[in-house]
């Protein structure tokens, strides 16, 4: 089984550089993500890795074989588009069948393996159909039996699920799981969404401007995102952030700012007393703010924030909860979220409630260049 490897691969249109020096290996069998928002060359990247855009600089590997320069249909890829790119006058066995006889597949084989792959994805009955009578999650599931019918090097997706509901995406994401176990093939998945590269990904890479800014598991970007636009990305609602400044008060580090006075806990503090004096934001997750009598660790005036609630958006596990610092002389307010495992009453709008920080869970990163001062780069493949 092949592997993939992508080194310094730069993509220029004109003068803009889409793609800029990404790098990345995939093991035999790995599902990796690339996840960013739009415009920041994951698609572009896939596209060169299935060959339908020339490469500006940069090698790509299949295994021992440098693919590069080699056109899409010598690659042995499996491709799903963001549109499927189902053929409007085919029924949906011969769009299934399509890769396979354009491969001079004996007709004998086409017979065997177009049901099954129909079967694997729920469709069977609908062989005889046009994509015209089909609804969008059966389309989906064509394009991915078309996929499921080759035996490719490589598989994939780029933006699959994006036309789907949100109750037909849970089931699709199956069917991609479903495929890849099937295959056990090393898997290029792009997505915006980072809820679907969590919930799909072995690995998922982190892109923006054209660059990767970290690889990782999904719980590997959570827990030790490298720089601000990792942590603000991955995480749902995304984290707080704090323009603040690290002083070190008779030995203890004190995050203080935001009408603010946080110390930190020595297992963060001792890694940090060089940066005392310099402007930092601090990152909370909105899950680690806690109402001070449910909160798992001791609540004082050093790890307490007030909010005034604002908005209070229930939800099927609890509530999400938009709050704002006080008004006070000399600091502006703030905006921020938590979140609860329980509903918060409708009685708490636009009341100041105090809430602990677990800061044992804070993020650091400079005010300037956004990197992580807990958390040093991580491997960009």
């Amino acid at each position: 089984m092949t592997a993939i490897a992508v080194d310094n691969l730069v993509k220029e249109f004109g003068d803009k550089r889409a793609v800029d020096g990404v790098g990345f290996t995939t093991g035999e069998s790995e599902l990796l993500v690339l996840v960013g928002p739009s415009g920041c060359g994951k698609t572009t990247t896939l596209r060169m890795l299935a060959g339908l855009e020339p490469v500006s600089s940069g090698t790509i590997r299949f295994g021992d074989r440098e693919v590069t320069d080699v056109r899409p249909r010598d690659r042995s890829i499996a491709m799903v588009f963001q549109d499927y790119a189902i053929l409007p006058h085919l029924t949906v066995f011969e769009n299934i069948a399509y890769g396979l006889r354009s491969r001079r597949t004996p007709r004998a084989v086409v017979k065997d393996k177009v049901p099954e792959a129909a079967r694997t994805f729920r469709i069977d009955h609908l062989l005889d159909r046009k994509p015209r009578q089909l609804s969008g999650g059966e389309r989906q599931r064509v394009a991915l039996s078309r996929s499921m019918v080759r035996d490719a090097d490589l598989y994939l997706y780029d933006e699959p699920l994006s036309n789907l509901d949100a109750q037909l995406r849970y089931s699709a994401r199956e069917d991609i799981l479903t495929l890849h176990r099937r295959k056990k093939r090393p898997t290029i998945y792009v997505t915006h969404d980072q809820s679907e590269a969590m919930a799909l990904g072995d690995r998922i890479a982190v892109m923006n401007a054209g660059r990767i800014q970290q690889i990782g598991t999904g719980e590997e970007l959570y827990e030790r995102p490298v720089n601000r636009f990792v942590a603000f990305f991955i995480g749902t609602p995304s984290i707080n952030l704090f323009t603040m400044e690290l002083k070190n008060v008779d030995g203890d580090m004190v995050a203080s700012g935001c009408g603010l006075d946080l110390r930190l806990p020595e297992s963060i503090a001792h890694r940090i007393r060089a940066y005392a004096g310099r402007k930092i934001e601090l990152g909370v997750r909105p899950e680690h703010l806690h109402v001070p009598r449910m909160a798992p660790f001791d609540v004082t005036e050093d790890n307490t924030i007030h909010g005034v609630v604002t908005v209070i958006e229930p939800s099927a596990t609890g509530s999400t909860v938009y709050l704002s610092t006080p008004e006070e002389a000399g600091a502006e307010p703030q905006d921020f979220t938590a979140t609860f495992k329980v509903r918060m009453p409708a009685s708490y709008l636009d009341q100041e409630v105090p809430l602990g920080i677990d800061l044992e869970k804070v993020h650091l990163f400079d005010a300037e260049t956004g990197d992580s001062l807990l958390h040093g780069p991580q491997g960009k493949g």
